[in-house]
């Protein structure tokens, strides 16, 4: 199922007031409502969030309800945030919005659509790790503009609505201890990994997970994913732990950390961007992927680890 912002917030209030009774008044609705509401959710999740205390309306998470509240604190502010973004916008005249994925190109493309706009405040950025939502809510002119990433074999597939133009193939590092016994190659091949345990990202609407694990078969292995990572930190202290990790192409490096490169283009990817076909930069589409691709080869030239296979 889909969890909407209605979900979320039941669900954190009942976890803050620690009984139906005071969640119905957090939320203004009545007592029986919010138990109607939490016993539906529970039903179509097949978890049970919380457990009945001794009286009638006490309640406390249990496991699953714990984790759900956790994850509430970090991705609601987030959602609500994209809702008034959104809501607010009422024409061409309010700032254009774009957004997309983490990639080099993402942070320059306020500077690339907002050079082509002749008036207005300029345009605000939407950070997102959903491909999917990304490419919906261009679709949705919700964003002007957006970039993407795919894989080989689980490349974006786009309404007719959205354009879509390569903006770069980015190669693949990865990540390791600085005394790891492979650090010492400047490229490695991905079967040299197989007996690593890895750290991934979190699996996402790209399909990386399915992506990696093909890869990793067709060269005769089955990768140990010891660790999943919410974010680029996490994965930087499970490498200092020990695990390999991945990183595009223009990596930051970091202390007690090597980047190497991927041979024969392992575990590749592509920047797409993308915008609405009736949208107010559809005519200058060529012009701004020359720019995001422009963008692109100077922060891999300015990566200090990238760089040096630049040279």
């Amino acid at each position: 199922m889909e969890l909407d912002v209605h979900h979320l917030r039941l669900v954190q209030a009942i976890g803050a007031a620690g009984s139906l009774s005071e969640a119905a008044v957090l939320l203004g609705i009545s007592q029986p409502a919010v138990s109607s509401k939490l016993k539906r959710l529970e039903n179509t999740l097949g978890q049970r969030l919380f457990d009945r205390g001794n009286h009638a309306t006490s309640v406390a998470p249990t496991p699953t309800g714990e984790l759900l509240l956790d994850r509430i604190s970090a991705v609601l502010p987030l959602m609500e945030g994209l809702v008034r973004d959104i809501e607010t916008r009422t024409g061409p005249s309010e700032v254009v919005r774009v957004g997309g994925v983490c990639s080099p190109i993402l942070g320059h493309l306020p500077a690339i659509v907002g050079q082509r706009m002749s008036t207005g405040p300029g345009a605000s950025l939407f950070d997102s790790d959903c491909r999917d939502l990304v490419v919906n809510l261009v679709a949705q002119r919700r964003l002007e503009v957006g970039v993407v990433k795919d894989y080989p074999g689980y490349e974006t597939v786009a309404p007719a609505s959205v354009g879509t133009a390569v903006v770069a193939h980015d190669r693949t590092l990865v990540l390791l201890r600085e005394d790891h016994p492979l650090a010492r190659h400047k490229v490695i091949a991905l079967d040299q990994l197989a007996e690593q345990e890895w750290v991934l990202p979190a699996p996402d609407s790209s399909r990386f997970h399915e992506y990696f694990h093909a890869c990793c078969r067709r060269k005769g292995f089955t990768p140990r994913v010891r660790y999943i990572s919410e974010s680029y930190g996490m994965t930087v202290a499970a490498v200092r732990n020990g695990a390999v990790g991945l990183s595009q192409a223009a990596c930051e490096g970091h202390q007690q950390l090597a980047g190497r490169l991927l041979a024969d283009g392992a575990l590749s990817r592509r920047f797409l961007l993308v915008w609405h076909r009736e949208g107010e930069f559809a005519d200058c589409a060529r012009e701004m992927v020359a720019d995001a691709a422009l963008a692109y080869r100077l922060e891999c030239e300015e990566s200090p680890v990238y760089s040096r296979y630049l040279a």
